[in-house]
């Protein structure tokens, strides 16, 4: 057994970790810029009344098709750079698709909760493109403007929320995509045996 085999574990796991943050935190951050496009080609129907179905439909497949082949990759290359060092079977176990997150997620903020920032937003994009402001109508803005914007400033922060709870930090209890990376890798570190 090697004197410092555990301190190479652990470099080993501090590393991988700091990998799967920066790439699965960055593809979170593509999808939600991916996303606010097509946001604003949503109709009324999926902002206003069908918003979780409109997630669990259109969004969540595109998350999970992006998201987890990179997870996969990155518990791959990390399984790669181990066997030189520990001896450890390290390998992809994939999550199961939890099919109520979004709606337990959307009673627990609730609709004005969740438009969070995302309200603010739009308020600054209706400055910014002369729509209606807080009751008033602004340069030729119609009163339906404001509404649209409301919507869809609803639509975007339950999509954020989503996209972050999916891939990033899941609610209490459920672990996103990087938690459960994070945890094979560190599991993987507990159990590997230096060479």
């Amino acid at each position: 057994m090697r004197l410092f085999g555990r301190g190479e574990i652990r470099r080993w796991r501090d590393a991988h970790i700091a990998m799967a943050r920066a790439v699965l935190q960055q593809a979170a951050a593509d999808l939600v810029e991916t996303f606010d496009v097509d946001l604003s080609q949503a109709d009324w129907q999926d902002g206003l009344i069908e918003q979780t179905r409109f997630v669990g439909a259109r969004i969540a497949p595109v998350v999970r098709q992006v998201a987890d082949p990179l997870a996969r990759r990155v518990i791959e290359e990390a399984a790669t750079a181990l066997q030189p060092i520990a001896w450890h079977h390290l390998q992809w176990q994939p999550m199961p698709v939890d099919a109520n997150l979004m709606r337990d997620m959307m009673e627990e903020l609730g609709d004005w909760a969740a438009a969070g920032g995302a309200a603010l937003t739009g308020l600054v994009r209706g400055a910014a493109t002369g729509l209606p402001i807080a009751g008033g109508l602004g340069r030729g803005g119609a009163p339906g403007d404001w509404m649209r914007l409301r919507a869809e400033a609803r639509l975007r922060a339950k999509v954020h929320a989503y996209v972050y709870a999916t891939v990033v930090q899941g609610p209490k209890g459920r672990p996103a995509l990087l938690e459960h990376v994070i945890e094979l890798l560190r599991d993987a570190a507990r159990h590997a045996q230096p060479l």
